[in-house]
């Protein structure tokens, strides 16, 4: 967001002249994605602004991001790593106040062939083990969900896969620490894999099958929307 507060820096300043992103959709993967700006923004700024970009001054409501392929809307914060909050103090002690931890977000893929769905077992010695889940792993900073989802699943499984549309999302506390697990349809480019760095078993199995096994707590949630009847879905609107 190209705003700066009054009295900003020099280094604010050079950060507010940086390109726009676009960026792509978090549900879809479509880039026709519009930027809705909230607040009052320095006259250069708004010049220089691309097309997608709209202005809505101080009576927006958001959120900020709206998919023009789908409809999806989304804040920005909820999607990908999740920034470190910033530190708040007591006007009167000036002692530090205790804040939320920023959520840890990690995606998982629904690979389908056929009519079967791919699944993993966590291996002993891991977190959650011999709990049965989706493949995938943490979003790194820069990385949108889709191509954490690619990258994790090649380290992971050693194949490359398609992305589509997000299924959903479950959520878990993890101690310190909310997760957030976002869920995506999946299809493999080539050969099955023939095994996992994280798991001690894959399985192909029926959709009637997936609640018979005992799942990590953050896949509970798309286990139950599949079951319910949820359809692979790939490609632009």
């Amino acid at each position: 967001m190209m705003i700066l507060p009054e009295g900003g820096t020099e280094a604010e300043e050079d950060s507010a002249q940086s390109p726009w992103v676009r960026g792509t959709c978090p549900r879809c993967g479509g880039d026709q994605v519009l930027h809705h700006v909230i607040g009052m923004p320095m006259l250069e700024a708004h010049e220089s602004s691309p097309p997608w970009v709209i202005w809505e001054g101080c009576v927006g409501s958001g959120p900020e991001r709206e998919c023009q392929e789908c409809g999806h809307a989304w804040w920005p914060e909820d999607v990908g790593v999740a920034e470190v909050p910033e530190r708040w103090y007591d006007a009167g002690t000036e002692e530090e106040l205790p804040v939320e931890p920023a959520p840890l977000r990690v995606v998982g893929a629904v690979i389908v062939r056929g009519e079967q769905i791919l699944i993993a077992r966590r291996a002993p010695g891991r977190s959650a083990a011999r709990l049965w889940e989706f493949p995938g792993g943490k979003i790194e900073p820069d990385e949108s969900p889709q191509q954490a989802l690619v990258r994790e699943v090649r380290e992971e499984l050693g194949v490359d896969i398609t992305v589509g549309w997000l299924i959903g999302r479950g959520e878990a506390d993890i101690g310190d620490r909310d997760l957030h697990l976002d869920c995506y349809w999946a299809r493999l480019e080539g050969m099955d894999p023939a095994g996992s760095t994280d798991h001690d078993r894959l399985e192909w199995v029926d959709r009637a099958d997936l609640p018979n096994r005992d799942w990590a707590g953050p896949d509970v949630p798309i286990v139950e929307a599949i079951v319910a009847g949820a359809v692979p879905r790939f490609g632009r609107v």
